[in-house]
């Protein structure tokens, strides 16, 4: 089997989160040779020795930094006060960033842990595709594809977890056609390079099954996916291989609920973050003993129970 090349988009402020989600990585993949490729625009010599020690030292697998700078992406769409980082669009620019003689990457976000092995994803055939990805969680929401000019037949993807055919990349000019759609239709975007890279690679995806994906709000009781993918995710959430915290509520957060949050935390406690744990506020936990009856009354949309 060839080298799994792996690629992550971050920012000083996310060092942590990643090292996290690469620890739950190379921890569940230890029979594979992993290749990490670091895109920023730049980092401190303390974020880079962390995330160095642990896939160097501790994992003794390969990592690469590619400091770009911000030149690239300050002028691009983006809203103040946003919790996502304007980095999340460098991985519209891999062709230009990443070695040419890499073919394919799986991107990854850092809000991320990873529980089982990555093969069967990294050997998924996608030739003839730009990109494999999954249903986004808000995918029946139909206002985006309005907004983005898409036809509703078309599934809107989530970005958080894609893999990316650099090939048919550079073969098929993706990076000149994202540029020039967001030239011309900057005004459209909201949910950043997801909208753009939905817009106009809609045709060009191949649709992964969710266990490689499987975000936040699919864990809920009532969904905003496809109605005919309610059985698939019923079945996929009970042993998914990507957990997403997708959404505001992040698992260093103490607003974060997800059932999947202590499998978090198990993997931060296996670095140099170990115990790192959201402050608690008195109103929030009294907050939550009400919860259960709140579900049970339907004023609060909670999570399904996975057993």
């Amino acid at each position: 089997m060839d080298t799994i090349e792996i690629v992550c988009n971050i920012d000083e402020s996310y060092v942590p989160y990643c090292g996290i989600m690469l620890t739950s990585l190379l921890e569940n993949n230890r029979d594979v040779k992993t290749e990490i490729h670091i895109v920023a625009a730049n980092l401190s010599r303390t974020a880079t020795e962390s995330l160095r020690n642990i896939v160097e030292n501790i994992f003794n697998q390969t990592i690469h930094f590619y400091f770009v700078g911000d030149e690239m992406v300050k002028n691009l769409p983006h809203f103040e006060n946003d919790y996502i980082s304007l980095s999340t669009y460098f991985r519209c620019f891999l062709t230009e960033i990443l070695p040419q003689n890499i073919n394919k990457v799986i991107y990854l976000d850092c809000d991320i842990i990873i529980l089982d092995s990555l093969k069967p994803l990294w050997e998924t055939d996608i030739s003839g595709y730009a990109v494999a990805a999954v249903e986004d969680m808000n995918s029946s929401f139909i206002d985006k594809h309005s907004r983005l000019g898409l036809n509703e037949t078309y599934l809107y993807f989530n970005a958080g977890v894609l893999l990316i055919n650099l090939d048919y990349w550079k073969e098929n000019q993706v990076f000149p056609r994202l540029i020039n759609w967001l030239e011309h239709n900057r005004n459209r975007i909201v949910a950043h390079d997801q909208d753009l890279l939905n817009a106009v690679l809609h045709d060009e995806t191949m649709y992964l099954p969710h266990r490689w994906n499987m975000q936040e709000g699919m864990l809920r009781r009532r969904r905003h996916t496809l109605p005919s993918s309610e059985e698939a995710i019923d079945r996929e959430m009970r042993h998914p291989v990507i957990i997403h915290f997708a959404g505001k509520h992040k698992p260093w957060q103490e607003k974060c609920l997800n059932p999947f949050k202590k499998q978090w935390e198990h993997y931060t406690d296996l670095t140099q973050w170990k115990g790192m744990r959201p402050k608690k506020h008195l109103g929030f936990t009294l907050n939550k003993i009400t919860f259960p009856l709140q579900d049970k009354l339907g004023l609060r949309n909670g999570y399904k129970n996975l057993n």
